[in-house]
């Protein structure tokens, strides 16, 4: 009886092996473990590209903060408006809305903003402050100029401006408010 079940067992695998095909019970179990891959990959893949367009933010606003530096070196203040710096960076992108505060003569003091124009995106900010300190050497005194600068970023994606960070003048590190992350400093 072995024997008869082995012919029978040959007769079938080598009929099966000249259709040569697949059957529908494995397409479709094909086709639902692609379904489960796609599932579980997309959100990542999402929350990359919500990362590749924050970091235009973090560019732009990086690149302010220096920007203003070079100017209160050249000019004894900073400029009071984004176009003054000629960054050649609009202020109007397809993600990002940016704006400047303070800036002018007698200011100490500026911020920028990229406020977010998505729900999925976060919003960041940077300010760039000029410290100065009497140091006694040997021969007199001489005044000591630090420019540090600090870029906060939100919490929670939304299209909400976010406060500027705040730079201690004693210990020249930023500070971010309790509704955002320290990003980069000095």
């Amino acid at each position: 009886m072995a024997a008869n079940l082995k012919v029978k067992l040959l007769q079938h695998l080598a009929k099966k092996n000249a259709n040569e095909g697949f059957t529908l019970v494995e397409l479709l179990v094909v086709v639902v473990i692609i379904g489960i891959l796609a599932a579980i990959a997309l959100p990542s893949f999402l929350a990359q590209t919500a990362k590749a367009k924050q970091s235009e933010a973090r560019t732009y606003l990086g690149s302010w903060a220096k920007a203003q530096k070079a100017f209160r070196t050249e000019n004894a203040q900073f400029a009071d408006d984004w176009t003054t710096l000629s960054l050649g960076l609009g202020t109007d992108t397809r993600n990002y809305t940016y704006s400047v505060a303070g800036g002018g003569a007698g200011v100490t003091e500026a911020s920028g903003f990229g406020t977010s124009k998505a729900a999925d995106l976060k919003s960041y900010s940077a300010a760039v402050i000029v410290l100065t300190k009497q140091i006694n050497t040997g021969t007199g005194t001489e005044v000591a100029v630090d420019m540090p600068d600090g870029l906060c970023e939100a919490k929670l994606p939304g299209a909400a401006k976010i406060a500027a960070p705040t730079i201690d003048p004693k210990t020249a590190e930023a500070d971010c408010a309790p509704n955002i992350n320290f990003r980069t400093g000095k």
